[in-house]
């Protein structure tokens, strides 16, 4: 029995027909969708890669020149012609001084006022779990906080710690048993704070310390005055002043915090995201 000229069955097998095509098409659309899916992830992470190792391209080159800088700067200084003169008379009667070099300046060093062990305990001196104490050379910081259990061993450890961000200091014990922060560069001031900072024997007056700026050479003014008034009486000589000046050297004054540190290019990419992350491409 049928209606018009197809039959109910010719009608459902029309149906399922359709149903099968509409099925076979929407999974060759997932399909496609899956594939895009998967070339865009594929694409990003290579861009990734690619911002990265421009990245540490970019640093490398950085730390390079700041190297250079550095031993360039051991080794340069200016000198000047020495003093000549026409007249025989004159150099003979000009009796020159030698002058003294500039005594290079000493990093910045603290001294704590309390006796201790690398073994006496934190909470011995009155420092309570979660006290805090920090070391700072001006521009980054250490910052220490007491678990209830720790020594003074581990403090000094964690000063000692060569990680990105902590300040440039060094600590260890004196003869006496007194905790020592010394700067490991001639320009860097050491401030400790926290509120446990006094249990140490850092505190009031004794919190900062300064490096010892650098003594200036000696005047040779009196060989000055000397060559002017001989030249002045022969009314033919003629003098230029000579100066030898070193720079202070050395990788502690660079600028650059990884020549001060140690680290490496990826180690403070990875310090600002991990590998692979778009969030490495710097401008």
């Amino acid at each position: 029995m049928g209606v018009g000229s197809i039959s109910f069955w010719q009608q459902d097998q029309n149906y399922w027909n359709r149903s099968q095509a509409q099925t076979q098409s929407l999974a060759q659309s997932d399909s496609l969708i899956t594939v895009m899916a998967n070339a865009m992830t594929a694409q990003s992470q290579g861009l990734a890669s690619i911002a990265n190792q421009t990245a540490l391209d970019r640093v490398n080159t950085q730390l390079t020149a700041a190297v250079q800088s550095a031993l360039q700067g051991t080794t340069s200084s200016s000198t000047a012609p020495s003093s000549t003169s026409s007249s025989s008379s004159s150099d003979s009667s000009t009796s020159t001084s030698p002058s003294t070099q500039p005594v290079p300046a000493a990093p910045a060093t603290g001294t704590g006022t309390a006796p201790v062990l690398t073994s006496t305990s934190l909470f011995t001196l009155g420092i309570l779990a979660k006290g805090q104490i920090t070391v700072s050379d001006g521009t980054n910081t250490t910052f220490y906080k007491s678990t209830g259990t720790d020594t003074v061993g581990d403090l000094i450890n964690a000063i000692n710690a060569n990680v990105f961000g902590n300040a440039n200091v060094a600590a260890g014990l004196n003869a006496n048993g007194q905790l020592v922060l010394t700067a490991k560069d001639n320009t860097s001031t050491i401030i400790v704070g926290g509120a446990y900072a006094p249990n140490i024997g850092f505190g009031g007056s004794n919190d900062t310390f300064l490096p010892t700026a650098p003594t200036p050479s000696a005047s040779s003014a009196a060989s000055s005055s000397s060559s002017s008034s001989n030249s002045a009486a022969s009314g033919s000589g003629s003098s230029t002043p000579s100066a030898s000046t070193p720079t202070s050297s050395g990788i502690a004054s660079n600028s650059a915090f990884a020549l001060q540190t140690g680290g490496t290019a990826a180690l403070l990419l990875a310090s600002n995201g991990g590998a692979g992350s778009l969030v490495n491409l710097l401008a």
